[in-house]
């Protein structure tokens, strides 16, 4: 007959196992709960949008909609059941999906996290959930709803920032990241750059615009190549996908080089100016 497990082993064991099959374990028996609950969550995604919440397909809704079958609804009061009195869970990636206030998030976590997605959220209600010792984040991507400055702690903590809006990011240009991509920005890059100018940045960085179309692209090369042209210097052509710009001197051993790029993916064009310091 196999021995029981010790309770060090029990925990390692639940502390690993898939987070369906460890709320449905755990609801069984009041032993495991109590072993359960001394162990962290482990979980890939978590999403959370006005009073929904969803832990790798578990999921549970305020407003219980029609279409959820009763299984649905049971495992909901099952997750809400398991995840109450939990100081922290642990999951790769946790996204917020409009989330403007406190009352629209059903439990109060507080996550570490490797990645973070913010839609249209008001962020003042989403970081205080967020645990600092997620910092600095692999990866960040925002999409604002409103002018927001993001020359703050998480922002400027992600390895890989994205920012998807059409209003003003206040503050940008101050920010130490070194890979950044703006979807749709209503940015200065002309502040940007000469921010840059007067203080410095670090060996690779890149920042990278997206464009709508390459006129838009051609454009706003040619606005910023008559802006800067007493300090600019010409930039040949790279390879055959990259619109020539120009360099800027930034100190005795570095340089800013600005140009335009059209990338292809399966058929797909995106046109991206780049300000990458090299």
């Amino acid at each position: 007959m196999p021995l029981p497990l010790s309770y060090p082993a029990l925990k390692l064991v639940l502390e690993y196992v898939k987070v369906e099959k460890r709320i449905h374990l755990t609801s069984r028996s009041s032993f495991l709960q109590q072993i359960d609950k001394a162990i962290p969550v482990r979980a890939k995604v978590f999403w959370i949008q006005e009073g929904y919440l969803s832990l790798d397909g578990f999921q549970f809704d305020v407003q219980q909609k029609s279409r959820y079958t009763s299984e649905d609804k049971k495992n909901g009061k099952l997750l809400m059941s398991y995840l109450k009195g939990r100081s922290s869970v642990n999951v790769d990636s946790a996204i917020f999906e409009t989330v403007k206030t406190s009352q629209d998030i059903p439990l109060k976590l507080d996550f570490t996290v490797n990645s973070l997605t913010t839609f249209c959220c008001n962020l003042n209600v989403v970081f205080p959930m967020i645990n600092p010792c997620s910092f600095p984040l692999t990866e960040f991507t925002m999409i604002p709803y409103e002018p927001t400055n993001v020359d703050i702690e998480i922002v400027r903590s992600a390895k890989q920032l994205s920012i998807t809006t059409d209003d003003e990011l206040i503050g940008l240009e101050k920010l130490p990241n070194k890979s950044v991509l703006l979807i749709r920005p209503v940015t200065d890059a002309v502040r940007i750059i000469r921010y840059w100018m007067e203080n410095g940045k670090e060996v690779e960085t890149e920042f990278a615009m997206i464009c709508s179309q390459r006129f838009d692209l051609v454009e706003m090369l040619d606005a910023l190549q008559e802006k800067f042209q007493e300090v600019r210097e010409e930039l040949e052509e790279i390879d055959e996908h990259i619109l020539p710009g120009f360099s800027i001197p930034l100190s005795s051993s570095s340089k800013l080089l600005v140009y335009g790029i059209v990338k292809n993916e399966n058929e797909v064009y995106t046109f991206e100016l780049v300000l990458k310091v090299v």
